[in-house]
């Protein structure tokens, strides 16, 4: 399948239904994105993306890294100081 087929065809599925544009390199930011949330570490995320460092991955998403460390910190945080009932 050539690369512009599914362009053109996200396209024509976003215009039908009247949705936002969506392009395929944004599935690959989803995907990071999950990854991070979901508590995998840098050095798999960076693979499966395929870049040559990590500190590539790290650079792109440091935003999402520290989103997704808040988080857990909060989960951390519930869990230790959680009262009881």
């Amino acid at each position: 399948m050539h690369p512009d087929s599914i362009t053109q065809w996200l396209g024509d599925f976003t215009k039908k239904y009247n949705l936002p544009r969506v392009y395929p390199h944004k599935f690959r930011h989803t995907m990071a994105s999950l990854l991070y949330f979901n508590g995998l570490d840098s050095v798999t995320i960076s693979k499966r993306l395929g870049h040559a460092k990590v500190s590539t991955t790290t650079d792109i998403y440091s935003h999402i890294i520290k989103q997704a460390d808040e988080r857990a910190a909060d989960c951390i945080a519930d869990v230790v100081l959680r009262k009881k009932a």
